[in-house]
């Protein structure tokens, strides 16, 4: 699939997605379209297609927004060793 006269600022607005991502533009632009055309079942391809951000929200919208509680970390007893 070839895609001729993109307009430069789709191109970059592509590129820094792709890059939020950790992805290429191109893996990036085929996660678009999986997420566009697959059917909503397929929800395999549809998780497989979604950025690690998308993957979090979704994640915490399918737990009701749930509240996560983190505990204050404790100061750890660490001895660097001699070099």
């Amino acid at each position: 699939m070839t895609i001729r006269s993109v307009d430069d600022r789709v191109k970059s607005a592509v590129r820094l997605e792709a890059a939020r991502n950790g992805r290429s533009m191109e893996a990036e632009l085929r996660a678009l379209l999986e997420r566009t055309y697959l059917p909503p079942n397929d929800r395999a391809a549809w998780l497989h297609a979604m950025s690690p951000q998308e993957a979090i929200d979704h994640l915490i919208k399918m737990a009701n927004g749930a509240d996560l509680v983190i505990p204050e970390r404790e100061a750890e007893d660490f001895e660097f060793p001699d070099l």
